[in-house]
């Protein structure tokens, strides 16, 4: 049996027993309105607070807050306030309170359709005026006492100033009238926000005041509200906080290479805008794919640390310019033996001259040992402007080349000095030196020289490459260690597989495709075009536009990359956007989009994503 059943019977009963019928069917209908009102309020605050208890934006949670408040009171109108701390921006006394102010953060007046997040215009409510408590504005009053302000007419209130609602009312015809003020409290019941509650309607319109079953119903859902506000307070601080960290080893990996930096911002930027493509993109075989805002976020932050690994990578390695360069350019030191090469045939050339003058040999003779000497030198200044040339990288080494290297390795000069050297913690160091009792041979391109010179492409050498490439399972590894939330657990995959590739051949896992989401494609492929098109690098040249596309399509038909994924990049004419945004004016060329779909995509291509994707 209902309750509206009991109520009846019981009424029934009472009638029977009483001539003061119409009396108790007065109370009656009063009980069961008011009963049925309560009913109504339990049902506001159970679906607000499962609402609530979802995790959401805070603009979304304070819109929930006030929109359930008016409706369990019937208000017209009403406003959220945060309170908003401000610190000095002193590093040697960090923390220490400037001033606090109330926020207007959302405001409601369902009579005239105003319904408002973040109002800008209206200035913040100081919550201390000459360092004193500012308890003339009710708001601020509410949150420098923490006590609940119910008034039955604003116009007729004493001690506060309602200058403000009154203007509104003239600017607007609006007529402020009963209003109820309850202070927020979080966890730490410390309050961090006001609502306010603006003219109590009858079911027929008619203003009245707020009653206690309001004013208590209201400060229960309150405790609620705070807590969903500190809740989403925390979380945003948390994520804040983990962001600027993000950001702070970003901005170390600039400090030590503005162009690595450059890198990230790009590589970060690009992967967004193929994921944003993606989702907008009706067609073909990702038609279904739809990245939410916290993958987005997530692949955002993917995107700023795929190359966190590089922050122990050596700088002279990560932006080697030239085949000889170390920590040092040993070009240079080269240069000093030919130097001392040149000494040597001087030297040579002084001895001779010297029998010559002992055994009276003719002028002639003297001109031809000056002519072979300075022949000697200008042979010799001639193979190192060579060497320096091969000390270029490139995409080969001609024979030629490589004989003049080696040929240089056998050639030597003169050292007086003796150096010792000895192997501490797994380096060859200098730790004594003396004067040769003979002199010394050295040759002109040492052994290590010799290897670097003869790279074959580019100014890498083969441990060189394997250091760069360790950035990417140090990346991995070290976002393995961190204890990311739920949502943004997959970041680790995204962020360091960016050199895997779909067929199982990258690094540093050997990942296949049934193991690559579609993130890591994605920031694979913004990854390599960025370094491809990029004009900061100091060891390379940049690339064209077109040039740069011809690559990936060779990737693509070696099934390295997503085919898929690049299609959309250059059918959308996402390529040109990036390429207006940070390419130079030299490199923007023209790119046959058909042309290439039909040279480079595979008629049998299969995306292979994760179970959990296709």
């Amino acid at each position: 049996m209902g309750i509206e059943e009991k109520l009846e019977k019981l009424q029934s009963l009472i009638n029977k027993q009483t001539p003061q019928g119409k009396k108790t069917d007065r109370f009656f209908k009063s009980l069961k309105n008011d009963i049925a009102e309560h009913e109504r309020q339990l049902k506001i605050l159970s679906v607000a607070g499962a609402e609530l208890s979802k995790e959401q934006e805070q603009s979304s949670a304070l819109e929930l807050i006030l929109y359930t408040a008016r409706n369990l009171t019937n208000a017209d109108a009403g406003t959220v306030y945060s309170v908003h701390n401000e610190f000095y921006d002193d590093p040697f006394n960090p923390g220490e309170l400037k001033s606090k102010s109330l926020v207007f953060e959302v405001m409601h007046t369902e009579s005239k359709n105003f319904f408002v997040t973040k109002p800008e215009g209206i200035p913040p409510v100081p919550m201390e005026i000459d360092g004193k408590p500012n308890n003339s504005h009710v708001s601020a009053y509410c949150a420098n006492t923490g006590n609940i302000v119910n008034i039955p007419d604003v116009y007729d209130a004493k001690g506060f100033d309602f200058s403000g609602p009154k203007n509104y009312d003239q600017k607007t015809s609006y007529r402020s009238k009963s209003m109820l003020v309850l202070p927020l409290r979080d966890h730490e019941n410390q309050i961090n926000g006001v609502l306010q509650l603006l003219n109590r309607q009858t079911l027929d319109g008619e203003v009245i005041p707020f009653s206690k079953n309001d004013q208590t119903i209201v400060q229960a859902m309150s405790y609620q509200a705070a807590i969903s506000l500190t809740t989403q307070t925390l979380l945003r601080e948390q994520i804040d906080l983990f962001d600027a960290f993000v950001r702070v080893l970003a901005e170390g990996l600039g400090e030590k290479s503005p162009y690595t930096f450059g890198h990230i911002n790009r590589v970060a930027d690009l992967s967004c805008s193929l994921a944003q493509t993606i989702s907008k993109n009706k067609e073909g075989l990702y038609d279904y794919i739809e990245f939410s805002k916290s993958q987005m976020e997530e692949l955002h932050l993917a995107g700023w640390m795929h190359d966190i690994g590089k922050l122990t990578s050596p700088e002279h390695v990560v932006s080697k310019p030239i085949k000889l360069q170390t920590v040092l350019d040993r070009f240079e030191l080269i240069v000093q033996r030919f130097n001392s090469k040149i000494k040597d045939i001087e030297i040579e050339f002084l001895k001779e001259e010297l029998k010559g003058q002992k055994t009276n040999k003719p002028r002639s003779y003297f001109n031809e040992l000056e002519k072979e000497k300075a022949s000697k030198i200008e042979t010799l200044v001639s193979q190192l402007q060579l060497l320096n040339k091969t000390n270029i990288g490139g995409e080969f080494l001609e024979k030629q080349d490589k004989e003049l290297i080696c040929s240089m390795h056998k050639e030597t000069t003169s050292q007086s000095i003796r150096v010792k050297r000895k192997k501490i913690a797994g380096e060859n160091r200098v730790v004594g030196v003396e004067l040769a009792k003979r002199k010394t041979k050295e040759p002109l391109v040492n052994k290590e020289e010799k290897d670097y010179l003869c790279i074959t492409k580019g100014t890498l050498s083969e441990e060189e490459r394997q250091i760069i490439n360790d950035h990417a399972d140090r990346s991995w590894r070290w976002l393995m260690k961190l204890p990311f939330p739920r949502k943004k657990m997959k970041l680790p995959l995204y962020a360091g597989a960016h050199h895997e590739t779909l067929a199982g051949e990258g690094y540093p896992n050997k990942l296949k495709a049934e193991q690559l989401p579609i993130q890591s494609r994605i920031i694979a492929i913004a990854d390599i075009f960025e370094a491809l098109t990029a004009n900061d690098r100091p060891y390379k040249d940049p690339m064209k536009l077109s040039s740069a596309m011809t690559i990936l399509g060779r990737m693509v038909q070696d099934n390295l990359l997503d085919a898929e994924i690049v299609k959309i990049f250059l059918k959308s004419g996402l390529y040109k956007k990036y390429a207006r945004k940070f390419l130079s004016k030299s490199q923007i060329d023209s790119v046959e989009v058909d042309e290439w779909i039909d040279k480079y995509y595979p008629n049998n291509f299969e995306p292979r994503l994760p179970k959990h994707e296709s």
